[in-house]
């Protein structure tokens, strides 16, 4: 009577903890990036501390993104960050090597709801060729899945 007891029970916890017992292959749905992200700083007698910034981001062909991004380190100095490039995108993500720094690597991981600022650096000391201290790990939330407008974020001038 016990061994009818067992067998009902471990096929119910193989259905309900591992999904059915033959395991199928599940493709992760593909992700629009479009869109404008936004990390807000927390605001302090009057002042921006912490880091913010602004990511616009359009979805050109399957593999490919136009990105606008900048970031702004906070008080006392402001200092600040920016490009705007063509980047390649795949499985979900976007990598941006500056030019004149090559021991950095910065990617852009996207969900639904949020884009996360990931920086990989071969140099402990790189700064991916920004002022120290202004690129950082981030979330930054999505605010808008309208087609942006891509210009230069920390000047006035639409590029395309």
């Amino acid at each position: 009577m016990k061994r009818l007891f067992i067998i009902p029970a471990l096929v119910l916890c193989i259905l309900t903890f591992c999904g059915g017992a033959v395991p199928s292959k599940r493709i992760p749905a593909f992700i629009d990036p479009t869109g404008t992200y936004t990390l807000t700083g927390k605001v302090k007698r009057n002042r921006v501390v912490g880091h913010s910034g602004e990511m616009r981001v359009e979805l050109l062909d399957s593999g490919r993104v136009a990105i606008s991004f900048y970031m702004n380190k906070g008080y006392p100095n402001y200092e600040s960050g920016s490009f705007i490039d063509t980047l390649t995108y795949d499985e979900d993500m976007a990598r941006y090597s500056p030019s004149c720094d090559s021991t950095c690597t910065m990617i852009f991981w996207f969900t639904d709801k949020s884009m996360e600022l990931r920086g990989l650096y071969t140099d402990p000391k790189s700064s991916c060729g920004f002022v120290s201290g202004v690129m950082r790990a981030a979330i930054f939330e999505k605010t808008s899945g309208d087609r942006p407008i891509i210009q230069d974020l920390s000047a006035h001038g639409v590029v395309r």
